[in-house]
C-alpha cells in the first residue's frame, strides 16, 4: 500500500519520535529524538516546547529544595511548562503534568501552611497530580484547617472528587460565608453538575448588589431553592454570623418548622427572614 506523502513526511516521523519519548518519559530517547528534528528542521514550531519537556526529564528537583528555588519552580512549572505540554500533548497534558506536580509536592512536604504564600504548600500540588487521597490527608495536617479559606478550598476540592457534591456541601456553604469571591470561583472548577444548576440559578434570579460578596447569600438562596440541602448544611460550623449565614439559619429553621407544623414560630421566622433580607423572603414565598 502507498503512503501518503503528507502524513509520512520525515518531519512529522520525528516530530512524532519525540512526542512519543516524553510520553513514556524516555529521557535518552527524548534528547535523541530532539537532536534529530532540530537538525533537519530547526524551524518546527513544536520545537521549543518539546526542548523544554524533555529538559525536565533531566532535571530532578533536588531534596531538600530551599524556598527562594522552589517559589520560582513552582511559577516555571504552573507558566511556561504547563503552557509547553498543552502545546504538545493537548487535553492530555494534564496527565503528563502529574508527576511533576507530585515531585515538587514531596520536595515541599516539610512546608508549613503559610496564609501569606498559600501556593507553597504540597496540598494543592497534590490537587493538580490529582492525588485525592493524599491531599486529604495532609489538609487534615494543617491546623484549623476549616476556620482558613485556601485549606477549605483544597479540602472542597479534594472531597468532591472523592465523594461529589452532597459531601461538600456544609463545606462549600462555610467558604461562602468566609470567603465568597473564593468559592464562587471554586464552584465551576468542581464540575458538580447539581452544583452548577444551583449557581446559574443563584446568577439568574437573586438580585445582587454587584459586590464581590454577593455569593456569601448562595446557600440561603440554594436552601430555599431546593430544601433537600438543609440536612446538609445542618453539618455546617458556625462562622462568624455575618448576615448571609445569620440569614442561611433563619431559613433552615424555617424549613424545620414547616415539618413540624408550629404555626405561631413559623410567622415569626418569617418575619425575620424578610427583614434580614426582603428579596430572599419574596423567593421563599414564591413555592408557600
Amino acid at each position: 500500500m502507498q503512503l501518503d506523502i503528507f502524513e509520512h513526511s520525515r518531519d512529522v516521523v520525528l516530530r512524532n519520535a519525540a512526542i512519543d519519548a516524553l510520553r513514556q518519559r524516555d529521557a535518552g530517547a527524548c534528547e535523541r529524538s530532539l537532536a534529530a528534528l532540530a537538525a533537519e528542521y530547526g524551524s518546527d514550531p513544536l520545537l521549543p516546547a518539546v526542548r523544554l519537556l524533555c529538559e525536565k526529564l533531566n532535571s530532578p528537583i533536588p531534596r531538600p529544595i530551599a524556598r527562594d528555588a522552589a517559589i520560582a519552580l513552582l511559577r516555571e512549572t504552573e507558566g511556561a511548562v504547563a503552557t509547553a505540554a498543552n502545546n504538545v500533548f493537548g487535553k492530555a497534558a494534564q496527565e503528563w503534568l502529574a508527576p511533576l506536580w507530585s515531585d515538587l509536592a514531596a520536595a515541599i512536604a516539610g512546608y508549613r501552611f503559610d496564609s501569606g504564600q498559600e501556593t507553597l504548600h504540597a496540598a494543592p500540588l497534590l490537587l493538580l497530580a490529582e492525588r485525592w487521597s493524599d491531599a486529604v490527608a495532609l489538609i487534615e495536617s494543617i491546623a484549623s484547617w476549616r476556620r482558613q479559606p485556601a485549606p477549605l478550598a483544597w479540602m472542597i476540592e479534594a472531597r468532591s472528587r472523592i465523594a461529589g457534591f452532597d459531601v461538600i456541601w456544609p463545606l462549600l456553604a462555610e467558604l461562602a460565608w468566609m470567603a465568597p469571591p473564593r468559592a464562587q470561583a471554586l464552584a465551576p472548577r468542581l464540575s458538580l453538575p447539581g452544583l452548577d444548576r444551583l449557581v446559574r440559578g443563584f446568577d439568574a434570579e437573586f438580585e445582587a448588589d454587584g459586590t464581590p460578596d454577593d455569593f456569601a447569600w448562595f446557600p440561603a438562596w440554594a436552601l430555599i431553592a431546593d430544601g433537600s440541602l438543609r440536612e446538609g448544611l445542618r453539618l455546617a460550623q458556625d462562622g462568624a454570623n455575618t448576615r448571609p449565614e445569620a440569614c442561611a439559619r433563619i431559613v433552615l429553621g424555617l424549613l424545620s418548622l414547616e415539618r413540624q407544623g408550629r404555626h405561631a414560630e413559623l410567622v415569626e421566622s418569617r418575619r425575620k427572614l424578610r427583614e434580614a433580607h426582603p428579596g430572599l423572603f419574596a423567593r421563599y414565598m414564591q413555592s408557600r
